[in-house]
């Protein structure tokens, strides 16, 4: 077998690709941030996303979990958190609390 072909791709490849097709779905998503620390040495550790999406409920923070995917080519599982453009403003900078721990508002990731 080639070792090449089984590879997996780093979490953050991972969250980039997630990002990009997200932005091409979804035409009211303004923005996304990975939610911080993630570990990309432990498999299950997921991916956490932040989606700023217009016209969203503001119901403060709802974590939806997603399994890993590899058909598709998602390794890891992954957490998405959407919030508004309002709710975006009061966690821009700062930390986001769900699981019961406190998470940081990390890197953006781009549409492309």
């Amino acid at each position: 077998m080639n070792p090449v072909a089984t590879m997996r791709k780093s979490k953050l490849e991972t969250a980039r690709s997630l990002a990009a097709a997200h932005f091409r779905v979804e035409p009211n998503l303004k923005h996304i941030h990975l939610i911080e620390p993630m570990d990309d040495q432990d498999p299950n550790d997921p991916i956490r996303l932040l989606e700023v999406v217009e016209g969203t409920i503001e119901r403060g923070i709802e974590p939806v979990g997603f399994t890993a995917d590899p058909a598709r080519g998602i390794d890891y599982p992954c957490i998405i958190v959407e919030i508004s453009p309002t709710e975006y403003k009061s966690v821009r900078n700062g930390k986001v609390r769900f699981a019961n721990r406190d998470w940081t508002v990390g890197k953006e990731l781009l549409a492309g």
